[in-house]
């Protein structure tokens, strides 16, 4: 199967499991942001340090304002180095507020075949009280789940609240026979 599949979704919604079963699946490689981002951000410069810095004096909104322009440029490099992939996009690798942000985001999804948004529930107090680490990184994860850019670039959503990691397999290779 020649296709580029990207998941987003909020931390610990089952981005990475989904990846890793859909890539088997349709014997697609799976690549996962999380582990590749620093090479991408840190060749363009980003500071960890800085960032830290940043959220330490101006807090965490204004550390993820200094990271996305970073994002943002990094996510068509890493779509484009990664054809026919699962690629897992991480939290907020698709979350954005400037306006050429978004306009970078949306040049880079349409080089891929699909931007499968991965969220609970469409009740946003079900969302809430469902993710992992949602209380120890509240603002943070606040952000993401709330953020418009969820459904702005999304081609399909996956509901998973209750569901198993096989359920959600069901649901996403529905998608994909309906597309196919």
């Amino acid at each position: 199967m020649n296709k580029t599949v990207v998941l987003t979704g909020p931390i610990g919604v089952g981005k990475t499991t989904l990846a890793g079963l859909l890539g088997a699946e349709l014997g697609l490689p799976v690549c996962t942001y999380d582990k590749i981002k620093d090479k991408y951000r840190y060749k363009i410069g980003l500071s960890r340090d800085k960032a830290l810095e940043i959220n330490e004096n101006e807090g965490a909104y204004a550390m993820i304002q200094y990271i996305n322009e970073y994002k943002s440029q990094i996510l068509e490099p890493i779509i484009r180095d990664h054809p026919n992939h699962i690629i897992d996009l991480g939290a907020g690798a698709h979350s954005f507020d400037e306006p050429h942000q978004i306009e970078r985001a949306k040049n880079a999804f349409n080089l891929v075949d699909e931007v499968v948004l991965l969220i609970p529930s469409k009740d946003l107090e079900v969302n809430i009280k469902s993710l992992p680490g949602f209380k120890e990184n509240w603002e943070v994860n606040t952000y993401l789940i709330m953020h418009p850019t969820n459904n702005l670039f999304a081609t399909q959503t996956i509901y998973t609240h209750g569901k198993t990691p096989d359920e959600v397999l069901h649901d996403a290779k529905k998608l994909f026979e309906i597309k196919a």
